[in-house]
Parts: structure tokens; sequence; C-alpha cells
């Protein structure tokens, strides 16, 4: 059975990469939603692993995950904004 840290992961994959597939078959819009969305759980799935980090020993240190968190929102915040204004992912 697949953690929530996991399931976040996935999710965001998935979403990442059919953000960066649909400009390619003239869904722009759609892309940049898709972008948005995957940013958001891959900010949900930093997040997390910087609480796992807490209890455990982990790959990367809690610091590096927050620094990961503030990147994917930041993704998050970018491609939100270009598909609230109707833009394809630059």
């Amino acid at each position: 059975m697949l953690s929530t840290r996991a399931v976040f992961a996935v999710f965001a994959g998935i979403c990442l990469t059919c953000g960066v597939v649909a400009p390619r078959f003239g869904r722009g819009v759609v892309g940049s939603w898709l972008l948005a969305v995957g940013f958001l759980a891959a900010t949900a799935w930093s997040l997390l692993s910087v609480a796992w980090t807490q209890t455990r020993t982990g790959a990367l240190t809690p610091e590096l995950y927050l620094s990961m968190t503030a990147m994917a929102a930041a993704g998050a915040v970018y491609f939100g904004y270009r598909a609230a204004g109707r833009k394809p992912p630059a």
C-alpha cells in the first residue's frame, strides 16, 4: 500500500507530465492548469516530507525539503496566474 507522500508524488508526476505534453496537442491553457495543480501536489508532498524527516532519517534534510516547498509553491503561483490569464505555458 502506498503512503500519502507516495500518492502525492505520483499525482504530481502525472499532472506535470500531462501539463508539459498538453500544449503539443493544442491544449495550452489546460497544460497551464495541469502544471499549476501538479506543482500544488509537489508542494504538499514536500511539506509532508519536511514532517516525515523530523521523525526519521531521509535522503534530504528538512531544510532542503523546505527549499523544494518554496520552489514548488512558486511554480504553482506562476502557472496558476498563466492559466487564469488563459495563457499557455511559456
